[in-house]
């Protein structure tokens, strides 16, 4: 494939796994030889990730995330405008836009261009609301994309009852090798707990905080760790203290190397009421741990093999993550059975073998 111009654009590079697997695309290209611009819209979040020097970064100028309301035409307008604007700018051959209303606005501006487009959702857009004006925008401009890429299999089901259809296909997300260095955060106790994601209704951090009240008791020596940041701190901290659990679950916020600190804990537990493909679980699975998962619609059951590498358990039941998290933290034995072979997905969710999915796909879009 020869070299190209691609311009790859999000809403901001803020903590969050898009965001950092975004990042880790743009890289791929440039690594391959193509001229690799990464675009973001919002202006106030500040880079939680950072781009290679091979990747050049550009913040959209103008008008491209002005706040506007539904009917007032001329803000979306100029709106619009600043986002094509923006993107022209780049002088892209390929665009590659993640996350739902980015990829509607970026489909949007570059409409009678002939400029092509990827677009990625990166949950699962079956159960994550974005309001119903945004979903009728999504069925009408996402038959323009040329491929419309999903993290899960699953969601290509949901995908294939769209008309008009979508080109549809679905790449999972790639996980590294986990950093050598491990490092015990001081809130660790003899044996922690750990999860980690956006502090946000999403990923049901306080089903996991009620699971581990009942029985904190009976394990003195286990401390709850949840890091991660997000607007349902103060809730979650609220919550913590209601169950008595001020000194045995803490939120220590976000870590640049979360690897390091997974590979201190004993236990990990995925407590999300839906997912795309979640990194989290991904990363303390290729970091030894093992796995308690909710089995969300998508995401964790194409990941775990239940009772191999991980505990798959009815998504949303407290009860049965209690008991799932209680028969495993008085079990070592079974921890270490589990934890030998999550490592697995480090072969299954290779760099190298999603890497090649991506570029196979861009060369399969550059020639039709």
């Amino acid at each position: 494939m020869k070299s190209l111009n691609i311009t790859c654009i999000t809403s901001h590079l803020g903590s969050g796994g898009a965001e950092r697997n975004l990042l880790r695309l743009a890289e791929w290209l440039a690594e391959g030889g193509h001229r690799v611009t990464v675009l973001t819209l919002d202006p106030d979040v500040a880079d939680f990730y950072h781009p290679s020097p091979m990747v050049k970064r550009v913040v959209a100028g103008g008008d491209a995330f002005l706040s506007c309301r539904w009917f007032d035409f001329a803000c979306q307008k100029r709106r619009k405008q600043a986002l094509r604007r923006s993107l022209l700018a780049t002088k892209p051959d390929l665009v590659i836009s993640f996350i739902d209303t980015t990829n509607i606005s970026v489909l949007a501006a570059l409409r009678g261009t002939e400029i092509p487009a990827i677009v990625s959702e990166r949950i699962d857009p079956g159960l994550h609301p974005i309001g119903w004006r945004w979903d009728l925008l999504r069925r009408l401009y996402y038959p323009s994309a040329r491929k419309v890429v999903f993290v899960a299999q699953a969601n290509l089901t949901w995908a294939g009852k769209m008309y008009p259809r979508w080109n549809s296909t679905a790449i999972a997300n790639a996980v590294l090798a986990p950093d050598s260095q491990k490092q015990a955060l001081p809130c660790f106790n003899r044996y922690n707990v750990i999860t980690m994601g956006r502090l946000a209704d999403q990923k049901g951090f306080d089903l996991l905080i009620q699971a581990f009240a009942g029985i904190a008791d009976r394990f003195p020596e286990w401390n709850l760790i949840i890091l991660g940041e997000g607007p349902l701190r103060p809730a979650l901290e609220k919550l913590a203290a209601q169950q008595r659990l001020q000194q045995r679950a803490h939120l220590p916020g976000n870590m640049e190397q979360p690897d390091t600190v997974l590979q201190a804990a004993d236990l990990f537990v995925l407590s999300s009421r839906y997912e795309g493909f979640p990194n989290a679980l991904l990363e303390a699975m290729a970091c030894g741990l093992p796995v308690i998962s909710f089995d969300c619609p998508s995401g964790p059951r194409e990941i775990i093999t239940d009772g191999r590498d991980g505990l798959l358990i009815e998504a949303g039941n407290v009860q049965a993550l209690q008991e799932a998290m209680q028969a495993l933290m008085g079990d070592s034995d079974r921890r270490r059975q589990l934890a030998g072979n999550a490592p697995q997905v480090l072969e299954r969710f290779s760099e190298q073998r999603i890497k090649g999915q991506w570029l196979s796909l861009i060369e399969d879009v550059m020639n039709c």
